[in-house]
């Protein structure tokens, strides 16, 4: 009889405690309900909208360079790029695969920096030789479009988890290919075709009607003598070498 009201006492008290514990958790859940509105609200009205950015009043310039370049080529590259790790351990189940779509915009030209008063050389007032320096790639400007390139598709393995960098080790990947693939075309020839075709238009706009481009520096012509005819004085003489 002892046993049975004891196992009862235990009944009744695990349930009251059950009863207890329901009411309690309900009752934090319902006031944190209704807390939670009159949280954002205040939020809401003390809080701006929108952020606000307030930028420094001091700008430090590092330095200034001079730029002399003509860009006279461009051309738009676009690339697939799968890169994989740990794909062979475990049947793949610590691997990680990326796919990773890459856009990109090689710019050529000549930069006349590199360019001396040795590389033109003017025969007389209507010829000029010109050397001008080989097109490259601009290395400064950055090849490749992070608006349009994307991430395709990115895979997991069952116990793997997601590598922060490896989607920043692909866009470096994918920046050098889309280079070196760059070089791989004819857009330097283009841009060289491009830069004498600019720089022919400009001499003849100041008055030479042959230019004649030369692959090495042009050699060194003697100072232009100009005729004077029977009868006349030269009043500007002509300068010397």
């Amino acid at each position: 009889m002892l046993k049975k009201l004891a196992y009862l006492f235990l009944i009744v008290f695990f349930v009251a405690g059950a009863i207890a514990a329901y009411t309690f958790v309900a009752t934090v859940n319902k006031a944190q309900t209704v807390v939670q509105p009159i949280g954002d609200f205040v939020q809401q009205l003390v809080l701006p909208a929108t952020p606000v950015v307030l930028p420094s009043s001091t700008t430090i310039v590092r330095q200034i360079n001079d730029l002399a370049r003509l860009e006279t080529a461009s051309m738009e590259l676009e690339k697939n790029i799968i890169a994989e790790r740990n794909s062979d351990i475990m049947w793949g189940m610590l691997g990680e695969t990326l796919i990773f779509e890459a856009h990109g915009l090689a710019v050529a030209g000549v930069d006349f920096a590199n360019m001396t008063p040795a590389d033109i050389q003017v025969v007389d007032p209507t010829t000029v030789m010109i050397h001008l320096p080989p097109a490259t790639l601009f290395e400064d400007l950055p090849l490749l479009d992070t608006e349009t390139s994307r991430v395709l598709d990115r895979d997991t393995g069952l116990f793997a988890s997601v590598d922060p960098q490896l989607e920043t080790t692909v866009r470096q990947e994918a920046e050098a290919v889309l280079r070196e693939e760059a070089y791989e075309t004819d857009i330097l020839e283009v841009a060289n075709y491009n830069a004498q075709d600019f720089m022919l238009t400009f001499m003849q706009g100041l008055g030479f009607e042959t230019v004649i481009f030369t692959e090495d520096i042009p050699p060194t012509v003697e100072p232009y003598q100009q005729e004077i005819p029977k009868g006349y004085v030269l009043v500007t003489p002509t300068p010397l070498p």
